[in-house]
């Protein structure tokens, strides 16, 4: 299951159980890769690419989502940083066990 920059515009305290949920529709062994905010943080930005509506995010630091994965009973396997400006993303590689 793949989830590429969409975790990060759910409500924050809605993440863990949705995490809990994609883990129980994952075979054991299988895989479950996602984009996620590399710090903690909850806002919105203006005319965010262009736009004309406010862009909203909402994401734990990566150290809260790979514990969080954990919990779901999920085994990260592989955490890289992905440089975006002057922050970036973390992309995680996780199996169920």
């Amino acid at each position: 299951m793949l989830s590429f920059y969409t975790l990060i515009h759910i409500p924050l305290d809605e993440q863990q159980a949705l995490l809990r949920r994609v883990a129980s529709w994952l075979r054991p062994g299988g895989f479950f890769v996602a984009t996620v905010g590399s710090t903690a943080w909850t806002g919105t930005q203006d005319n965010w690419l262009g736009g004309d509506i406010p862009m909203w995010w909402s994401h734990p630091d990566a150290a809260t989502t790979r514990t969080w994965l954990k919990h779901a009973g999920l085994l990260v396997q592989t955490e890289d940083f992905i440089p975006e400006g002057t922050n970036g993303h973390t992309l995680f590689w996780a199996n169920r066990y």
